[in-house]
């Protein structure tokens, strides 16, 4: 099996890599967008921009699957999923693998199934993600294959998001016990069982249905505030302090978009933005404090999935954050691009 991984240079689309370069049945080729972007995996990468619809179609002829990894702004992830479902049909790709997300769910509150009603109201990025499945149920009623996965977040070593920046966020005393604010559910799930169930989806038989999609949530992963004061402890980020709901509010709402915004310019200015502490969104509060809770009976049952425990995901990632370092290349790390 032919399999292209797009996105490859992100957190989730390198690990996977990994993953499917172990499968004895699968020939595996990674997309970047950037060539400053390099996994930390022996294979080359193709750079590749998945809004340019002609190479992208050119890129997939010969595939027999690919996989969405994408990440980005909204352009980036609706326009491209578009993209995607028309290239895959030109080329006769038969088979997308689309990585979505819990945010599809909007602020609805709960025990969560696949068959919930989508809810674009939640933000820019649950709004993309929405359209991004309604191109991919437009590959399907096409004929073409889909399996979508919406993972809650996605944690473990290399995780920017929802391990590094929360561990220094708790060494800052920026976090902590939120109290009734952190009382929400993580959905946390590991990034090595997100890998398994694509390489479960890309062998799955899909028979009776074009399309099947899966919630990504481990069934033993804890309230926000359990992960943050547990993490704190696993880094030795003591003691936990307790951060009131108006403490974090003003922190989101008066420091996080004076922060962002120079993140941004600085990036555009070519400088460097590790100084800069890590802004607190806006979105990030409403987040810990939601009362979701994504039901993965399907996954388990249908991908035979076998969860990594919690304890061992919280170790894994306390240890990956203790020794972290600046990403090396790899040596012998080659591109190759493919013109449209």
């Amino acid at each position: 099996m032919r399999v292209m991984v797009l996105g490859a240079s992100g957190h989730l689309g390198e690990r996977l890599l990994s993953t499917l370069q172990s499968c004895s049945d699968m020939a595996v080729v990674g997309t970047s967008r950037s060539a400053g972007m390099r996994p930390r995996v022996d294979l080359p990468l193709i750079k590749l921009d998945t809004l340019d619809g002609p190479a992208l179609a050119s890129a997939l002829n010969g595939f027999d699957a690919v996989v969405n990894c994408v990440a980005g702004n909204q352009r980036a992830i609706a326009d491209g999923a578009r993209l995607l479902a028309d290239a895959a049909m030109t080329a006769g790709c038969p088979r997308i693998i689309h990585l979505s997300t819990m945010s599809v769910y909007g602020p609805a509150e709960g025990r969560m199934t696949e068959d919930a009603l989508l809810d674009p109201g939640l933000g820019w990025y649950g709004k993309a993600k929405c359209e991004a499945e309604a191109h991919m149920a437009g590959f399907a009623q096409a004929g073409g294959k889909v399996v979508v996965l919406r993972p809650g977040c996605v944690f473990g070593p290399g995780s920017r998001l929802w391990v590094a920046r929360i561990g220094r966020w708790l060494r800052a005393g920026r976090l902590g016990d939120l109290g009734i604010a952190g009382d929400g559910w993580s959905n946390l799930v590991h990034v090595d069982d997100v890998c398994r169930a694509i390489s479960a989806a890309l062998r799955l038989g899909l028979t009776d249905t074009n399309r099947v999609v899966f919630n990504m949530a481990a069934p033993d992963s804890p309230r926000w505030n359990d992960y943050f004061v547990d993490l704190a402890l696993a880094l030795g980020a003591t003691p936990v302090k307790r951060i009131s709901s108006r403490q974090l509010q003003l922190d989101a709402s008066l420091a996080g978009p004076p922060l962002k915004i120079a993140e941004i310019a600085m990036a555009r200015l070519g400088r460097k933005t590790a100084a800069l502490p890590d802004a607190i969104s806006p979105g990030l509060p409403y987040l810990w404090a939601q009362h979701i809770q994504l039901d993965s009976t399907r996954a388990t049952d249908v991908l035979n999935l076998n969860w990594t425990p919690y304890r061992v995901a919280l170790q894994e990632s306390a240890d990956w954050f203790a020794g972290m370092q600046l990403p090396q290349q790899p040596a012998g790390q080659r591109y190759a691009r493919i013109e449209g």
